[in-house]
């Protein structure tokens, strides 16, 4: 670089970024689509430093080459020129990958190493044009034309030449083509992996521009097990949906209430990257990073949020099923859910309250045909009901068979004997069966039917598993329907049944529920708490989802409990929203814990309602901002009926729906007033986590474009 310059401005260090030079070959080590974007913005003489535009000489020698560029590849590279040591040794390749701050802003990094290189050739230029006008040429003319060529050059300045000479391209061009002639096979570059593009492009070959579309708005997804709440109360996954091509499902209209509405389109986007996110009260959903989540600015794609943004997740979804189950069944289901043991040889239930044992009682003779028995052990364990058959129903049954089976015996031509032995069970057996002191066991009774019907006579043993002391009583046959029975404590779920009944019944089921492992109490700080809790993670949200048809909002964490001489995972529900708490006090409650919930109402009686949790974010004072054009907030205040001096704390704290809604009145805007009655809550973020790749879905809702997916509000495929 030329210089005219004396004295001070002699001395002036020409413009650099060491730092960010650093950068850029550090991001370049360690993330290859890194190397993609920076080879696009810079060439080796961008660098000041020497060192670096060896370095990265030598890593764009690498990537010419279609080799991979990291620590190991570029120290050969460089030892293979004799530069390795020139530049620092290995030592300073550590320190280039070291400084990275991040490899994802590679981009902005090489956009500061090309600003500073296009100032120094500024510099240079001028110096030039500088020195030429100083020698005083004949011809200013020519000079003036030198000089707009110079700094035409630096305007046009370009990462590499974009024309060659054919006697310097044509050698290479040939040589591939050679190379492709001789190569065996349909495709001759890099394989994709997707035979059909394979077989179109004959694989990816250098130089090749390659462009993939797809019609707009695609790859916004969610994975297969997404579930999504019908109007009938059913709950199916989006692969279900997609399946059957029908459902009736929930969407947010603009004045952000829920309605009802039915796909226009059933997407299958196939397998795509995935990432979880999670809210702080729980909620968990996957979808691909594309895909847009509603905040209070608006619609939001994944990749563009973050922990600590808010999303909406509805407050309430008052859907209600049409098909009873009878509320006998409602408790036993959600006793056994709660303390059952369904992996023993009976149903047993464990439960230290006397009156909810007495209620399950009560539940169990009204299903019929059973009998219990409680064992107490002697007050060393919590007292227990163990269901059975009705003893009287089997005897029952067992005369019944027996004189079947005797008048089958009598219209046989064969004696008893012969029977017995062609059934291969001793005489003494048959008198037994034919008295109705005992039955035979399935196997025998097939065989001692097929006997007896090689002799014309039809031998009825349609109930003779009721007749049975062993056999599974009606209570577990129906948990074995319901696909509950031998699950252990942390495999519970909630059958699809329990979704499609009544709202008297649900309301039935979460009552016994909390009955068992629920709770009610005021802490000691004066608030007041429900909650729940279970040792199964997909017992807990499903309980979760169905206090929220109620409208009732809780909270979903994860904790450590002790059992035996280990800890194992438990997941609790937290009710603390008074809001949420009297809608449950009112609409479900709690059986045998009377006293407890009346002391918990008692609380919230005469407080102020106030919301801790159920709050409009921040991000709405920018809102209120645009609804009150010119209005100051002073005299905004004194519209909402504040006096002088009081402090709206503009933008500082998050909102609360009264709030929102004296703002909504003073302005008499209705987009204020939708947002302060809306039926969402704005969750915040806690965590977003890639989790690989997988079958993805979606829907497309003509009109309002969303749907609710896992209990948060999700757009489908049309933006």
């Amino acid at each position: 670089m030329r210089s005219v310059e004396t004295g001070a401005e002699a001395s002036r260090v020409p413009p650099h970024d060491l730092d960010a030079e650093r950068a850029v070959i550090g991001a370049m080590l360690v993330s290859e689509t890194a190397v993609a974007a920076v080879a696009e913005r810079l060439a080796a003489e961008d660098f000041y430093s020497e060192v670096h535009r060896i370095i990265y000489g030598a890593m764009m020698r690498l990537y010419s080459r279609g080799e991979p560029i990291d620590q190991l590849t570029l120290t050969n590279e460089l030892r293979s020129v004799n530069e390795f040591d020139r530049i620092g040794g290995r030592p300073y390749v550590f320190q280039i990958v070291e400084s990275v701050p991040t490899a994802a802003n590679a981009g902005r990094y090489a956009d500061i190493v090309r600003g500073k290189a296009l100032l120094r050739a500024i510099i240079d230029v001028g110096s030039r044009i500088t020195e030429d006008a100083f020698r005083e040429p004949e011809d200013v003319s020519e000079a003036l034309d030198s000089a707009e060529q110079l700094v035409y050059g630096v305007s046009n300045r370009t990462l590499r030449e974009h024309l060659a000479p054919v006697s310097e391209l044509a050698p290479g061009a040939l040589e591939m083509i050679q190379r492709l002639y001789e190569q065996e096979g349909e495709v001759t570059g890099v394989e994709t992996g997707f035979e059909d593009l394979d077989r179109l492009t004959t694989g990816f070959h250098k130089s090749d521009l390659i462009i993939l579309a797809a019609r707009p708005a695609m790859g916004k997804c969610l994975s297969a097990d997404a579930e999504i709440v019908l109007d009938d109360g059913s709950v199916k996954t989006i692969e279900e949906i997609y399946a059957s091509r029908k459902g009736h499902l929930m969407t947010l209209a603009g004045d952000l209430k829920f309605s009802w509405a039915r796909p226009s389109a059933y997407v299958d986007d196939g397998i795509k990257p995935v990432f979880r996110v999670k809210t702080r009260l729980g909620r968990t959903i996957k979808t691909t990073i594309t895909h847009p989540f509603l905040t209070v600015g608006g619609w939001r794609e994944l990749g563009e949020l973050s922990a600590g943004d808010h999303v909406a997740v509805p407050r309430r979804m008052p859907v209600f099923g049409r098909e009873p189950l009878g509320t006998h069944r409602m408790k036993l289901l959600a006793y056994m859910l709660g303390d059952g043991n369904m992996t023993g040889r009976v149903p047993r239930f464990t439960n230290s309250n006397p009156t909810v044992r007495e209620d399950f009682i009560e539940a169990v003779g009204e299903f019929g045909g059973l009998g219990v028995r409680e064992e107490t052990s002697g007050g060393t364990r919590t007292p227990s009901v163990c269901v059975y058959a009705d003893r009287v129903l089997v005897r029952r049954h067992r005369q019944t068979f027996a004189r079947t089976l005797r008048r089958a015996v009598l219209e046989s031509q064969p004696p008893a004997g012969e029977i017995a032995r062609r059934a291969m069970v001793s005489p003494a057996s048959l008198t037994h069966w034919s008295q109705g002191r005992t039955v035979p066991d399935a196997a025998t009774s097939l065989r001692l039917r097929k006997v007896l019907a090689g002799d014309a006579v039809e031998l009825d043993i349609a109930a003779l598993d009721q007749a049975r002391k062993n056999a599974a009583n009606g209570l577990r046959r129906w948990l074995e329907e319901l696909g509950l029975w031998g699950r252990a404590a942390k495999d519970k779920f909630v059958p699809d049944a329990v979704f499609r009944a009544p709202r008297e019944e649900l309301a039935l089921f979460l009552n016994r529920m909390f009955a068992t492992d629920g709770w009610a109490t005021v802490l000691a700080s004066g608030q007041a708490q429900l909650g729940y809790s279970t040792v199964s993670e997909k017992l807990v949200s499903q309980v979760q989802h169905l206090l929220l048809r109620f409208g009732v909002v809780a909270a979903l964490c994860e904790r450590s409990v002790k059992y035996g001489e280990a800890r194992r995972r438990a997941f609790q529900l937290n009710i603390t929203e008074p809001r949420s708490i009297r809608a449950f006090i009112e609409g479900i409650g709690i059986f045998g814990k009377e006293a407890a919930i009346g002391r918990v109402a008692s609380t919230l009686e005469g407080r102020r309602r106030h919301a801790n949790r159920d709050l409009i974010p921040r991000e709405a004072w920018k809102l209120i901002d645009e609804a009150r054009g010119g209005v100051s907030w002073a005299s905004l205040s004194r519209r909402m009926g504040f006096g002088p001096g009081h402090n709206l704390h503009v933008g500082k704290r998050a909102l609360s729906r009264d709030r929102m809604s004296r703002f909504a009145e003073a302005l008499d805007c209705q987009s204020l007033r939708d947002l302060a009655s809306s039926d969402v809550y704005w969750d915040r973020i806690v965590s977003i986590e890639p989790l690989g790749m997988d079958q993805v879905y979606d829907l497309t809702i003509p009109g309002t474009h969303n749907f609710v997916a896992n209990d948060v509000c999700v757009h489908n495929t049309a933006m």
